[in-house]
């Protein structure tokens, strides 16, 4: 029953404008038939136990049963197609993308005959944004740290979600190649009429669409002078890192302009540069290389 009607998955990346599909562009387009899967009175059961239930414990009937059971089958039998959106189905970045794998076999089995979309932005600029994410939920830890193995807790900087081609590569010997569509998040910047005209062809749907929405930010993120002093803060704020502190972070903002004064700051850009020439991401085997490799790939 569930291969009846085509299913399209976006898988992510992070930091790729998830939200902003997610919120402003799948659901104000009725011909995707967009399901949200964070909604908690319909799948989100289901995306959580995709996301996070034990492989020990994991059953194909179970999943399908928890994606079913708030929805109107009768319904959704009768639309041209599904679409799902979750950019951890793409793995959990801080935590190397260990269930990046588990996750994608996992809706491989549910959704035998899925379509997937995978949205890639080079590893520098995703890097520095990466971090910025990891602040913004009360990290700690300096930029060399964050992207020290030997330096850090943390299991980002192992690398494993920044292999893109390995992720697509396992991705199209499972779906073929014609079920997997590459998409480039600075073409959404750059080009964002070419970025949607691919889209629209991989759905098979014929609509135009109103650029301006590009405009409409979501999920901003605060910029690189902001770095240190969030870091500051975090040591003694209340964040998801920190819960028991006792100072919350917005309730101190008279000390915004005084503290980055005595801050060091990193040279990010080095930084992250020294990282990047010590793996080999196989970016050359990228679809399109020849033309993506401009933005830095």
């Amino acid at each position: 029953m569930i291969d009846q009607i085509p299913v399209f998955i976006r898988l992510g990346l992070h930091k790729t404008a998830s939200t902003f599909f997610q919120r402003k562009f799948y659901p104000n387009h009725p011909e995707f038939n967009y399901l949200h899967l964070r909604d908690k009175n319909t799948l989100g059961a289901f995306n959580q136990y995709v996301l996070r239930e034990n492989d020990l414990f994991f059953k194909e009937e179970k999943a399908i049963e928890f994606f079913y059971q708030n929805l109107d089958k009768e319904k959704l039998y009768n639309e041209k197609r599904i679409t799902l959106c979750e950019e951890q189905f793409s793995g959990f970045p801080l935590l190397d993308a260990y269930n990046r794998k588990r996750i994608f076999d996992r809706l491989h089995l549910i959704f035998p005959k899925a379509k997937y979309i995978l949205v890639l932005r080079n590893q520098r600029d995703f890097i520095i944004s990466m971090y910025a994410e990891y602040l913004k939920k009360g990290g700690q830890e300096s930029f060399t740290n964050f992207l020290s193995v030997s330096n850090t807790h943390l299991n980002f900087s192992k690398g494993s979600y920044l292999h893109y081609y390995k992720y697509y590569d396992y991705i199209s010997s499972v779906v073929g190649i014609n079920n997997i569509q590459i998409l480039y998040y600075e073409d959404l910047i750059d080009t964002p009429k070419y970025f949607f005209e691919i889209i629209l062809n991989y759905f098979e749907v014929d609509f135009d669409i109103d650029l301006s929405i590009l405009n409409r930010k979501e999920n901003v993120s605060f910029s690189s002078s902001e770095y240190e002093k969030v870091r500051f803060f975090n040591r003694f704020c209340k964040t998801p890192y920190s819960p028991n502190h006792l100072l919350n972070r917005k309730k101190i903002k008279i000390l915004n302009a005084i503290i980055p004064f005595f801050l060091e700051k990193e040279k990010y850009e080095l930084v992250v540069d020294d990282y990047i020439n010590k793996i080999n991401f196989s970016n050359e085997l990228l679809p399109e290389y020849n033309r993506i490799k401009k933005y830095g790939y």
